[in-house]
């Protein structure tokens, strides 16, 4: 069966299987999955507010209009 650790607790993310009731003794062993990366990772977010249309083509008109100061002396 396959879980992840939650602070001092066990989640399981499949079902037990029906031979086990509750109040049952199990044997649990714990055998940790290596990472797929040998480095640490994150999961990116986006900001909701960075879905909007307006957000989206905010920044088309700014340089439509000419407002690029990395070019400005172009």
């Amino acid at each position: 069966m396959k879980g992840y650790i939650k602070g001092q607790s066990i989640i399981l993310v499949e079902v037990l299987p029906d031979n086990v009731k509750e109040r049952d003794e199990v044997e649990v062993l714990i055998t940790p999955i290596p990472s797929k990366y040998p480095f640490p990772t994150f999961k990116l977010g986006i900001k909701q507010e960075y879905l909007s249309r307006e957000k989206i083509y905010e920044s088309q008109e700014y340089w439509r209009r000419g407002n690029n100061e990395a070019f400005s002396n172009t």
